[in-house]
């Protein structure tokens, strides 16, 4: 059975509380219509029937399994629907660990932001800036435009064409530097290169003088519901740098996205939006 188990091995295994466990992922996973008797899980647990009776008869006594009365067969009971639904309370963008961006900030002493999507702009709902910072000077509450911002595009990337218009109309769109995208067409192609690449760039685009490199942020759905951005002057952003960045940036984006519960995997999202 294939279950989403995660890479850390416990040096101190409780094979009862192991095997409860699993209990509780066959049933998710194959006895989620009628339930699944002793004997079933006897034999998909592969250990006798009367351990597997007394695991099936504690959880059932804390509710987190129900027994139908007439099939004598066992269900997931609804604690762990109120178990699981305190997750995304305890694990959303207000309350995470703002170590992430302030790590980001000191490895390359530029400003980090924190951004969500809001209507047709992107909106900075957390900041670290660096004192070597003399432009990046975006404050938190800020709005930007989705199209000419790393953080903007970046949220947008694996919308299709339909979505997008939806959000921005089909253009043109407000011109803020001569390097600003204002097409739709445009948009679209630097949308799938993003999501190629998985990362976006404002070289100059919003503001002169001022780059920014950004990459999503995905929740328990696969969904993008943030990005982070560091950004700095232009003159400091050398090629080398960037792909220095893009490491440092990788690796919190990821530890945000896992703390909303992605699992690692991105959406195959067609070339054709």
């Amino acid at each position: 059975m294939e279950s989403n188990k995660s890479q850390h091995t416990p040096k101190y295994p409780v094979l009862t509380i192991d095997k409860a466990l699993e209990v509780m992922e066959i049933l998710a996973e194959e006895g989620y219509q009628e339930g699944m008797g002793v004997s079933e899980l006897s034999s998909k647990l592969d250990i006798g029937k009367s351990t597997v009776h007394r695991i099936l008869d504690t959880l059932a006594a804390r509710n987190y399994l129900e027994q139908d009365h007439e099939t004598k067969k066992y269900r997931l009971g609804w604690r762990l629907f109120e178990i699981g639904n305190v997750i995304p309370q305890q694990r959303n963008l207000y309350n995470f660990d703002i170590g992430i961006l302030q790590n980001l900030c000191n490895q390359y002493q530029e400003t980090v932001n924190l951004g969500v999507r809001v209507d047709d702009s992107v909106v900075t709902i957390s900041k670290v800036t660096a004192k070597a910072s003399l432009i990046a000077n975006l404050q938190i509450g800020s709005r930007e435009p989705l199209h000419a911002t790393a953080m903007g595009k970046a949220l947008i990337s694996d919308m299709t064409r339909e979505e997008v218009i939806g959000i921005l109309g089909e253009g043109p769109y407000n011109s803020f530097t001569s390097f600003t995208i204002t097409g739709i067409d445009e948009l679209m192609d630097e949308l799938r290169k993003i999501r190629k690449q998985g990362f976006s760039v404002d070289d100059e685009e919003v503001a002169p003088g001022l780059t920014c490199i950004a990459m999503p942020v995905r929740n328990f759905d696969n969904e993008i519901v943030a990005a982070i951005s560091v950004s700095g002057a232009s003159i400091r952003q050398t090629y080398s740098k960037i792909d220095d960045i893009k490491v440092g940036l990788k690796e919190a984006t990821d530890k945000l996205s896992y703390f909303l519960g992605w699992e690692g995997t991105i959406p195959d999202v067609s070339e054709t939006k």
